[in-house]
């Protein structure tokens, strides 16, 4: 088994559950669909890396206990910890636990990951203590050790504008070395949804593009966003 692992955090795709910001701009079965193309997207890229574990860390639900919803679904292992960063600081302790020898964790709901960009990061990782992919909103949707440092997690800002800044902080005062990536976008938000749609056509052919475009068609969620886009 390679030493490097790749871990995806995942939520079962229960409308009302995922993506809820998005709602009513979508309702919130279109949001759990949308949820569903993001993963889809996010799995598809990272298993064309070669000599990498991929792994899901799961948060299950009753109408999605496992993921058979998906097609091929890897392999999985439950989130534990009532919070982000208890949740965080469990896979990195299981990875490592599994013998792991240099672990990435990543979210589910970048339209732009790519499998470049985590290749590029578990290149970074061979030369550093830690790896940071940040969003465009101020947060991060990669982050990779070497080995556990359960205090990049604790009190941090979740899903604010100040977590990636707060963690590079945090990361400095621990004395490490860190590499960043090129910021992405993720997609919580209305005006994300926007972007999405309007970089839709540069984007390559994916699930979420072709949902994007299936939105573009419907007469009342089109017009919602032509409306209210800048």
């Amino acid at each position: 088994m390679t030493g490097e692992w790749l871990i995806i955090f995942v939520k079962a795709p229960t409308p009302g559950e995922v993506k809820t910001r998005l709602v009513p701009v979508l309702s919130a079965e279109q949001a759990a669909s949308l949820y569903r193309c993001l993963v889809s997207d996010t799995l598809r890229a990272a298993r064309a890396l070669r000599d990498v574990q991929v792994v899901v860390a799961y948060a299950a639900n009753r109408q999605f206990p496992d993921l058979t919803w998906l097609d091929e679904p890897p392999a999985l292992f439950l989130q534990y910890g009532a919070t982000l960063d208890e949740r965080l600081e469990h896979a990195f302790r299981w990875a490592f636990q599994q013998h792991a020898r240099s672990v990435l964790v990543i979210g589910s709901d970048a339209p732009d990951l790519s499998t470049r960009w985590l290749r590029d990061a578990f290149r970074f990782l061979r030369q550093c203590d830690v790896v940071v992919g940040p969003t465009t909103d101020g947060g991060y949707h990669l982050i990779g050790l070497r080995q556990p440092h359960p205090e990049l997690f604790a009190q941090m800002p979740w899903s604010t504008s100040k977590l990636f800044g707060q963690t590079l902080h945090r990361v400095a005062e621990l004395r490490l070395a860190v590499r960043c990536l090129e910021p992405i976008a993720d997609l919580d938000t209305p005006d994300d949804l926007r972007g999405s749609l309007r970089a839709a056509s540069l984007r390559r052919h994916t699930h979420i593009t072709q949902f994007l475009k299936t939105l573009t068609k419907s007469h009342a969620t089109g017009q919602v966003l032509r409306t209210a886009s800048p």
